[in-house]
């Protein structure tokens, strides 16, 4: 996707018939701004960020938006930057309304981690006809204007299971732990996950339980049926691990093999517990916010960018558990570090369609 550099020369129109057409008593023309030389950093952006809703890993996310935009403010790249979470239990129309009271800030870049990639769009694409540089994070929306940074929920199937199949020799009982059903990240982890499990026989998969990708849910949910279950090798799927462990203790069962989540408490919980038979970790990035800054930074100046900006996902094994533990704080979660060098790489590798390799640890 080639943005337009002269955005702003169009945006005072564009945002003036959006806020005749959609914002009724409300009006604003684009304001001027100094965008830099052609082809560097643009100068004094406004950027926000509207969330739908606040857990752990979202605040981890939140927490590395506002330091890396304090930095380029610093820097003079950007003048102003805000975070606005949508009030209620991630409702699309409170977010939308949130999204249209952040365009009459007139904002240069908003980021937008949508409650619904498909009840947003309309809102989304207000927005990029307002003359708005927008990037939606953690999700895949169809829309034909804003950019998209995420990660690959497909891989992040194959990534919470075939660590597991490994682990257990490819053989053996399995619970399989789900996510939030209905998602489309869950959709397409789980699709991906039986696609795996089809190509293992000697693999059965003695129950399945909805853990919500929450480590209290899913220990609730493996106690309820771990009484009539038989020798459990490994409980794959969305995180949980922490919890699932617990329930194996409780009843007085080995641990299987687990995905643990990726914050400084479960990674504790992993390495206090000393826990060695090939469990891991992994989880969606929260680090991505930090690549979406600098995709949005690369529209700015004109470049060429991908509609959809696909990045690795975290991944921790028992070789770099002592690390994690010792980075983060109880409730942070690990999150792979991007800069404006690596997120340009990143774009580099998708243009000339190969693989983008996560940033080293530092």
């Amino acid at each position: 996707m080639k943005f337009k550099i002269n955005r702003r020369l169009i945006g005072g129109i564009a945002a003036a018939s959006a806020a005749a057409l959609l914002l009724a008593g409300c009006s604003g023309a684009a304001k001027p701004a100094d965008d830099g030389q052609a082809g560097g950093d643009p100068k004094g952006l406004k950027i926000a960020l509207s969330n739908g809703f606040v857990n752990g890993w979202r605040l981890t996310l939140i927490d590395k938006f506002e330091k890396e935009a304090e930095k380029l403010k610093g820097e003079g790249i950007v003048s102003e930057y805000s975070v606005v979470n949508a009030p209620g239990e991630n409702s699309a129309t409170e977010q939308a309304s949130q999204i249209r009271s952040l365009m009459l800030q007139n904002p240069d870049v908003l980021m937008v981690i949508p409650a619904s990639s498909t009840a947003l769009v309309p809102v989304v694409e207000e927005a990029c006809t307002a003359g708005i540089n927008v990037v939606i994070l953690d999700a895949d929306m169809d829309t034909s204007c804003g950019t998209v940074v995420r990660n690959d929920y497909g891989q992040w199937g194959a990534d919470s299971l075939e660590p597991a199949l490994e682990a257990i020799g490819g053989k053996g009982n399995v619970i399989v732990n789900r996510g939030v059903i209905g998602s489309q990240p869950e959709e397409e982890f789980n699709a991906r996950q039986q696609e795996i499990l089809a190509k293992h026989p000697d693999v059965k998969v003695a129950a399945e339980v909805n853990g919500f990708c929450d480590a209290a849910t899913a220990q609730k949910e493996i106690v309820a049926i771990l009484g009539s279950m038989p020798e459990i090798a490994a409980v794959p799927g969305c995180i949980g691990g922490m919890g699932v462990v617990q329930a194996f203790e409780s009843a007085n069962r080995e641990a299987p093999v687990v995905v643990f989540d990726t914050d400084g408490k479960s990674l504790s919980f992993w390495k206090d517990k000393g826990i060695d038979n090939g469990s891991f970790a992994a989880l969606t990035d929260p680090g991505q916010v930090i690549a979406a800054i600098y995709v949005a930074l690369a529209k700015e100046r004109g470049e060429e960018v991908p509609d959809q900006v696909v990045l690795p996902l975290v991944q921790v094994t028992k070789d770099s558990l002592d690390y994690w533990v010792d980075a983060l704080g109880a409730d942070e979660y690990a999150a792979n570090q991007w800069d404006e060098a690596s997120t340009e790489a990143a774009i580099k590798a998708l243009l000339a369609g190969e693989d983008v390799q996560a940033p080293a640890q530092k």
